[in-house]
């Protein structure tokens, strides 16, 4: 289970790495630092600069931080990204993709997958960009969670969410529904 959840953070966390209309080269150092494999250090320092630096307007700043957070998922910097996605909750509780992200991350630590499952749920209910990644990740934090037909569920919600989308038929391969008859005595 733990193979899948990884390669989920490596395809959603992205879910909003540059808002729409924001093109604004000051965002550019922690833009690259999302979409790189793995951030190095320079590459974070840059975007922490940038993020500090005077006068960003707040779409472009809530968007850095975004980016932030997942350049520190990807470089297992767990608790600075939950905080990263935090501030950006605090920014725009309305941004879905901010608690995604952010139960994203906490998916990722042991024994609060419940909580996990919670975030993205209420991100799915504000009404995220790309629904079929959030209910993807949903699928598997439940799936980390133990709740199996729940995350049967979550997958096929995702596969009807963009039929065009592979990777949610691909994991719905994996589970097998049994039908059992009950005796009765």
């Amino acid at each position: 289970m733990r193979r899948a959840l990884i390669w989920l953070l490596l395809i959603a966390a992205p879910l909003c790495a540059q808002p729409m209309g924001i093109d604004d080269a000051r965002a550019a150092p922690c833009r690259e630092a999302a979409e790189a494999g793995s951030a190095s250090r320079p590459q974070l320092a840059r975007c922490d600069r940038a993020i500090r630096e005077p006068g960003i307007p707040a779409p472009v700043r809530l968007a850095m931080l975004m980016n932030r957070g997942i350049a520190r998922l990807r470089a297992g910097q767990l608790a600075k990204a939950e905080g990263d996605f935090d501030l950006a909750i605090r920014s725009a509780p309305g941004l879905a993709e901010a608690w995604i992200n952010k139960g994203i991350v906490i998916a990722r630590m042991p024994g609060r997958e419940t909580e996990a499952v919670a975030l993205i749920s209420h991100g799915i209910d504000v009404g995220p960009k790309e629904p079929a990644r959030a209910y993807f990740a949903r699928a598997q934090a439940l799936e980390v969670a133990g709740r199996l037909k729940d995350a049967m569920d979550d997958y096929a919600a995702a596969a009807r969410a963009d039929p065009d989308w592979p990777a949610p038929a691909e994991e719905l391969k994996r589970f097998r529904v049994e039908r059992r008859k009950v005796l009765r005595g």
